[in-house]
């Protein structure tokens, strides 16, 4: 019976037979339930499997789990991968712990594999009435979402349907060992205050409230969904660091939203979502409205657009201008790194001699042979570049002409340089990760 469910739930999300799955079990029983769904399933459809245990080195009992995880892991022919993180408690510990767990598994991690985590229908009710009560909106009704993109894999959550009880009974029933963190009875947590003392007081008020609260969680992603819609290329994602500005102050705020949400963070209020789309639709051409997310990041209105600024690359952008020498041999790739980037370059048949520039604030160049030295800071209003880009992104030159600024390409027609290409890869630098998702 087991193996069926399991078939039913870890189906959808199966990798093909050229990829892995990558399981995180800390040893309690939601996710020891999923190790051995795991291993029902990959009896019948074998994948490579790796078991990755976080070791927080906060708990006393903390080796005692490793060590169930690991023999559990080994006896169904699993690879097993201990992380030891070394963490300290103190604020915004659940955050500092999910993040560091994500880090250390992500590297892991190639092209089309599966990542796959616990969370359950029980997680899902405890993070709604999370969400509802630190005023998230209506994105936070969504709750934890089944997949999403990690690192060059995906992170699938193929339980989320499942009551944390049913969970418990597949334990019971093939009597697996699971280990109990007694951190997860301290109601000093957040999460832990909804488990254990909220939402029994609110089933013993109504006992259909965590239906309805999952009912909340649909509605709410079904009208997403048609926001996405209406939104189409101006919607906001992980990747993006501009959409064109949409074409009313709500759905400007919906930008906004989504904004946040791709970062993993909260949106400004109602309030503050409203006035910045008043003064985006009245601004003039030469203004530049901004709304903060938080101490990190903001988002602000340049031309007709919405571009995504972090404030800490303004703090952290290099002092001294910096000049690279490059010589590219025919048919040849560099790449060059930087504080906020990754600078790919390629050429073909024939070789090529190229300054690079990072930080750079003055100077004068030309944007052809035939055209006059202008300065940078012209050359960066007729390219349109926002003055936050400026100093973040590298400049291709030979001798005093631009070839290209960051990812804009500045060659004219006919230029000796056609046969380059390059691309210019932003790094966030954003850590901020407050959400469950």
């Amino acid at each position: 019976m087991v193996s069926v469910k399991a078939e039913n739930l870890l189906g959808p999300f199966w990798p093909g037979h050229d990829h892995g799955i990558h399981v995180m079990v800390s040893g309690g029983a939601d996710s020891m339930a999923l190790l051995i769904l795991v291993a029902d399933f990959s009896d019948i459809a074998p994948r490579k499997v790796v078991i990755h245990h976080c070791h927080h080195g906060i708990e006393l009992h903390a080796e005692t789990w490793c060590q169930i995880v690991e023999q559990e892991s080994k006896s169904r022919g699993f690879d097993f991968l201990r992380h030891d993180l070394n963490l300290e408690k103190g604020p915004n510990f659940e955050a500092r712990a999910r993040h560091a767990r994500y880090q250390s598994v992500v590297g892991h991690v190639k092209t089309g594999d599966v990542v796959m985590t616990a969370h359950n229908r029980d997680d899902q009710i405890e993070t709604l009435v999370m969400r509802l009560s630190q005023g998230s909106g209506l994105i936070g009704l969504t709750g934890i979402p089944v997949s999403r993109k990690f690192g060059l894999g995906q992170l699938i959550r193929p339980l989320l349907e499942i009551p944390r009880i049913e969970l418990r009974n597949i334990l019971s029933a093939r009597k697996v060992n699971y280990a109990s963190d007694p951190s997860n009875r301290d109601i000093t947590y957040h999460r832990n205050f909804v488990r254990f003392k909220f939402l029994p007081a609110l089933n013993r008020t109504s006992k259909t409230s965590e239906t309805q609260l999952i009912e909340l969680s649909r509605l709410a992603s079904d009208r997403l969904s048609k926001v996405m819609v209406m939104l189409g290329d101006r919607l906001p994602v992980s990747e993006s660091l501009a959409v064109a500005l949409a074409e009313n102050e709500r759905s400007i705020g919906w930008q906004i939203r989504f904004f946040a949400k791709s970062r993993g963070l909260f949106a400004p209020s109602s309030a503050q979502i409203s006035e910045f789309a008043r003064q985006c639709m009245g601004a003039s051409e030469d203004r530049s409205p901004e709304v903060s997310l938080g101490s990190s990041a903001k988002i602000r209105k340049w031309n007709k657009s919405l571009h995504w600024v972090e404030t800490a690359s303004q703090s952290e952008v290099c002092s001294a201008a910096t000049s690279r020498d490059i010589h590219l041999d025919p048919y040849s790739q560099m790449t060059l790194d930087f504080s906020h980037g990754q600078l790919t370059l390629i050429t073909a048949s024939v070789s090529l001699d190229l300054n690079i520039l990072y930080g750079v604030s003055g100077g004068n160049l030309r944007l052809s042979q035939t055209r006059p030295t202008q300065s940078l800071k012209r050359i960066a209003k007729i390219l349109n570049i926002p003055p936050w880009l400026r100093k973040i992104s590298p400049i291709i030159a030979n001798d005093d002409v631009m070839i290209g600024w960051g990812p804009i390409d500045c060659r004219h027609l006919g230029s000796k340089f056609d046969s380059l290409n390059w691309e210019w890869r932003f790094v966030s630098r954003q850590k901020d990760d407050i959400s469950v998702s």
